[in-house]
């Protein structure tokens, strides 16, 4: 791994970079941007392509270890100056990286050979041959922030696959991927179109499914025993999940909380859920 000193924001080797603020607000189908140190060195740690790296001097040299795992990424080396001009906003991370999306998680791209109605064989295959797992199913979050919350527990309490619906927000957008703090990266993810049939599957296969929710079905959530196969379900921060998901689930189960509060919101909620039922594993959990 040998930096590259740039000293022009418009050199053409920065092209993705001078996108990063539209990308914010639309999903790009093959690229996503990373931010921050930990971000970076979290991606480039990871198993996951990286096309660039942007940095500053002082960051490239805390980022050596992680850089040198990757001697095939180009690394770009520039006065913040420059990079500030070069991503178009007053940019205070000092790195970003350029990231290709994997295909089960290329939202709004809608080719034939990308537009998953479903989640991969394979992917759903390998927590069932297990005799315990934790999937956890998304449905409709819309606020990336609460998207990158949900993967950041996911990977705190041990969740194997994580499920997140394809209309809900994008798991690689810039807010999401601060939110989860670069984990999204280390937890086993994917797109899902029909998320009924998901469910489905995975029942088939002998896996429990719980639905949260607060409805008068609903048993308290310290009243459940924790069954081998477990599946989780939560739905979108204003409606909850939909009656389509809930017939699908074995039980209704729901967060005891004091008259007057309706809600925890859907990440905090969330995390309560995988620390309850996703089962302590490892020292001091």
């Amino acid at each position: 791994m040998t930096p590259v000193r740039v000293d022009d924001p418009d050199d053409p080797r920065l092209a993705d970079y001078r996108a990063l603020e539209a990308l914010g607000h639309r999903p790009d189908p093959h690229h996503f941007i990373a931010e921050s140190e930990l971000v970076v060195e979290r991606l480039l740690r990871s198993t996951w392509p990286v096309a660039s790296v942007l940095t500053t001097a002082s960051h490239c040299e805390r980022l050596v270890p992680a850089l040198a795992t990757r001697p095939e990424v180009p690394v770009y080396v520039a006065d913040q100056a420059v990079l500030r001009a070069a991503v178009g906003f007053n940019f205070h991370r000092g790195v970003a990286a350029i990231g290709l999306r994997p295909p089960v998680l290329r939202w709004n791209d809608m080719s034939p050979g990308t537009s998953l109605k479903n989640v991969p064989e394979d992917m759903l295959s390998e927590p069932c041959a297990r005799p315990t797992y934790t999937v956890l199913l998304a449905q409709g979050l819309s606020d990336p922030a609460n998207v990158g919350a949900i993967v950041r527990a996911a990977r705190a309490f041990g969740v194997d696959l994580l499920l997140l619906d394809r209309a809900g927000a994008d798991p690689l957008s810039r807010r999401a991927i601060r939110a989860a703090a670069g984990n999204v990266f280390a937890q086993a993810s994917a797109g899902v179109g029909d998320l009924v049939a998901a469910v489905e599957r995975l029942r088939r296969a002998g896996a429990t499914v719980y639905a949260a929710t607060p409805g008068p079905r609903s048993r308290p959530l310290g009243a459940v025993v924790r069954p081998a196969r477990c599946v989780i379900l939560v739905g979108s921060e204003g409606q909850g999940l939909p009656a389509t998901l809930r017939a699908v689930s074995d039980e209704e189960v729901a967060i005891p909380m004091r008259p007057g509060v309706d809600s925890l919101g859907v990440a905090a909620a969330t995390a309560i859920l995988l620390y309850a039922l996703a089962g302590a594993q490892g020292p001091g959990l």
